[in-house]
């Protein structure tokens, strides 16, 4: 989900994964490049009723203070992905993971494929939680944890080809 822009050339790309081609880099908008989609991998509640959302490229970043008793679970919930503004890494929005959502598979054999989340099946201690995804041509199940939303009506990113 990274951006790189060439200086110079005026050519920007999102670095995404692609089915039988690893990680290739996607040319997008200019208007595109000003944000990145990170998947939120941990959440938890930190000194002075702020919250520490761990993001999966490393990141950590810490909302202000909600007020006492609000809740903010689903909002910020593990699974969803968090759209950062670039360069000043600012929150621009959450994507929540929820069925009816569209996921991008970023791990596994179904890497690069993206559609509709339709299921969330939950997981055991010994069985990860399970996502089914559909799209115009097969409809196939994959581990969570490969998934990132990447928007509910329509994709916030450009996906290019299949």
């Amino acid at each position: 989900m990274d951006v790189l822009q060439i200086e110079g050339a005026g050519q920007i790309f999102r670095i995404l994964p692609k089915p039988n081609r690893g990680l290739t880099p996607t040319p997008i908008s200019e208007k595109e490049a000003g944000f990145k989609l990170c998947k939120i991998v941990g959440k938890r509640n930190i000194e002075g009723g702020k919250i520490q959302i761990n993001l999966h490229d490393g990141r950590s970043l810490i909302l202000p203070s909600q007020g006492p008793r609000q809740k903010t679970e689903g909002e910020f919930a593990p699974g969803g992905a968090m759209q950062l503004g670039l360069p000043k890494q600012n929150m621009m929005g959450v994507v929540p993971f929820q069925a009816g959502a569209l996921g991008l598979v970023i791990d596994g054999r179904n890497q690069g494929i993206f559609g509709k989340i339709t299921t969330i099946t939950a997981g055991t201690h010994a069985r990860p939680k399970i996502v089914k995804i559909e799209t115009a041509t097969e409809a196939f199940d994959t581990p969570a944890e490969y998934v990132i939303p990447v928007g509910t009506q329509a994709s916030l990113i450009g996906l290019g080809e299949k």
